[in-house]
């Protein structure tokens, strides 16, 4: 699996001209290595057929390398940091030796300090970021990890069946957040995807509104944003319930969102543009009358990262590939009032989707 992924990553950098490719972020050494550890810079050179490996780390993590990667060198940092090791390894592996400087691949989520840092030390190289070569194979996801994706989404789903027994006038935001992230960890989940957002009332007007100690009244919408990461990889799903008789408002814009929900999961297909899913809702939500009050993009892809390429957004041109995974999550906030939002997660197919959340969407009022 992780050869393979390799494998299709050294071509894509040999097309860009790259002698070799440095990746130091989380999950793409994972991705691309196997490694958990988190803290050390993969080194793939990329001039041969078979590309050569290395993994550069400190003495924290040489015995989990060597069981994690045994297939990839394990070079022990020196004391003189990351990007003196690096460059004695290029220099020895004839890599930056000829008149012209040699072009290394690295990711745009470079530490600035890092990427300085390497720049002084290794003058003689010539650094270009790759972020879309590096990240194009996580957008279409394997079966393991789509198994994976879905089981993640199922704790999600028995957490919010969880909570609404939880949940009525006199309980805190927080209370309620805790109760859900508690309930996700004892299921299986070993962190959380984000920070869990619930948002009562006036809150639920800012989408991304931090948890308070805000307690749930009569008559108010509870928006409920939260996911778990299993096995390393993430689920993401939101849910807007309201507690007490809604006003006719609140069920009309409830009513809206759920259908632009709908209307862009049924043109979810291998083969559609991005953007197109994106118009669907957007422009329905539009034609009710409130279209500036959804301001964010319709969905992002999600994995081993919360926000993944490619997203459902005005911008992405990119055509849905059979097994991305990615979210669906129109919303409508209206500043002081409240706010709704629905989000499923789906696995795109060549004739439809795969709906990985399965919570009631139908309004409901505790």
């Amino acid at each position: 699996m992780f050869a393979d992924r390799r494998r299709r990553l050294q071509q894509e950098l040999k097309n860009k001209g790259a002698e070799a490719v440095i990746i130091d972020s989380p999950s793409n050494l994972y991705y691309y290595t196997g490694f958990t550890g988190g803290e050390a810079m993969f080194v793939m050179l990329l001039k041969k057929q078979v590309a050569a490996l290395y993994l550069i780390t400190d003495s924290r993590y040489y015995e989990q390398v060597e069981k994690e990667c045994p297939d990839i060198l394990l070079v022990r940092m020196s004391e003189q940091g990351y990007s003196k090791t690096l460059k004695e390894l290029l220099y020895k592996m004839g890599v930056g030796e000829e008149d012209k400087p040699a072009d290394i691949a690295i990711e745009g989520s470079m530490e600035l300090t890092r990427y300085l840092k390497l720049c002084e030390t290794c003058g003689d190289m010539k650094f270009q970021v790759c972020s879309e070569q590096i990240n194009k194979s996580r957008m279409v996801k394997d079966e393991a990890e789509i198994s994976k994706i879905a089981k993640a989404e199922a704790i999600g789903d028995a957490a919010f069946s969880h909570v609404l027994g939880y949940i009525k006038p006199g309980v805190a935001e927080a209370d309620i957040a805790l109760e859900l992230e508690f309930f996700m960890k004892r299921q299986g989940a070993s962190a959380l995807s984000f920070d869990t957002i619930v948002a009562s009332g006036t809150n639920s007007s800012m989408p991304h509104a931090k948890v308070t100690d805000k307690k749930i009244g009569l008559r108010e919408f509870v928006t409920m944003d939260f996911g778990c990461v299993y096995q390393g990889y993430c689920s993401d799903m939101t849910r807007t319930v309201a507690v007490g008789n809604p006003t006719e408002e609140m069920k009309k814009v409830y009513q809206i969102v759920l259908d632009a929900n709908l209307r862009a999961m049924e043109r979810v297909k291998e083969g559609v543009a991005c953007n197109d899913i994106d118009s669907l809702a957007r422009d329905y939500i539009r034609e009710q009358g409130y279209g500036e009050y959804f301001g964010h993009g319709l969905g992002h892809g999600v994995g081993l990262d919360i926000h993944e390429e490619p997203r459902f957004s005005p911008k992405c041109t990119v055509t849905a590939k059979e097994n991305m995974v990615i979210t669906i999550e129109p919303g409508i906030y209206l500043p002081g009032r409240f706010g709704v939002r629905i989000e499923d997660l789906v696995v795109v197919k060549k004739g439809g989707f795969d709906k990985l959340s399965h919570s009631e969407k139908s309004l409901i009022v505790l």
